[in-house]
């Protein structure tokens, strides 16, 4: 558990922008609490601060859409959730199994639109206007067939925005990931010369460490076949999954 206040005065503290034990100012500490959220949100984006995975099955043709519904309204192929910052993986279903999809990007998908089922994804952001006039994020999942396909889309909850005296429920492996990206954003606004090369290393060693306990906990084995199953020829045939079949 990090206090979100401590977490700010120790980071002041790091760069000199206040002494030991001085506490900040308002304004100051709402600046920093600025820096800090906007730090949550690209470590987000980059998956580093997942406190659990989640999963969501739909049928897709085309796009899938991920927005937080109005009530009373109704829109055709969404998913009625905030969308998430990141997607980890798309899986199609074959049989009774969940075949991995390849990731890709739009650039990509656009030479390539199959008319059969898909076999690659992509996902973006964007703003739009709802029904009552406010702004939302809507998350789009593209697919790049045309037949409909039902997939299992795989996400992380990811860490909300913190106010001052907030308790972030995250484990220690995490405080330093989290002080030394503020540090660095304030060296970044305040142009603290004599601070910045410092906590831009140790903010690197500090996701360094998060890589290396997420590699070690959850082994990527998404794209090793099982070998010796009988089923295996038939299934690779079908579900486009990207293994060859002598």
């Amino acid at each position: 558990m990090v206090n979100t206040n401590a977490l700010i005065q120790e980071a002041l503290e790091l760069v000199s922008m206040v002494g030991d034990g001085e506490a900040a100012d308002g304004t100051l500490a709402a600046s920093a609490l600025a820096l800090l959220n906007r730090g949550i949100a690209t470590l987000n984006q980059d998956n580093y601060f997942a406190t659990a995975q989640d999963r969501r099955d739909a049928q897709v043709t085309g796009e899938l859409y991920f927005r937080k519904l109005e009530e009373g309204e109704v829109k055709e192929a969404t998913i009625d959730m905030e969308p998430p910052e990141a997607i980890i993986s798309v899986s199609r279903q074959v049989g009774i199994r969940f075949v991995p999809m390849r990731p890709s990007n739009d650039e990509e998908m656009d030479r390539y639109i199959s008319q059969a089922l898909p076999v690659a994804w992509t996902y973006s952001t964007r703003e739009e206007v709802a029904p009552s006039g406010e702004e939302r994020t809507v998350g789009i999942l593209r697919v790049n067939g045309k037949g409909t396909a039902t997939v299992r889309i795989y996400f992380n909850h990811v860490l909300k925005l913190r106010t001052l005296y907030d308790n972030i429920p995250v484990s220690p492996l995490y405080h330093d990931a989290l002080l030394y990206t503020l540090a660095d954003l304030l060296c970044t606004k305040y142009k603290l010369a004599d601070y910045a090369a410092d906590m831009a290393r140790l903010k690197s060693v500090a996701l360094s460490k998060i890589d290396v306990n997420t590699l070690s906990n959850r082994q990527m084995n998404n794209d090793i076949p099982d070998c010796g199953n009988y089923d295996d020829a038939y299934y690779d045939g079908l579900s486009g999954n990207g293994f060859s079949v002598g």
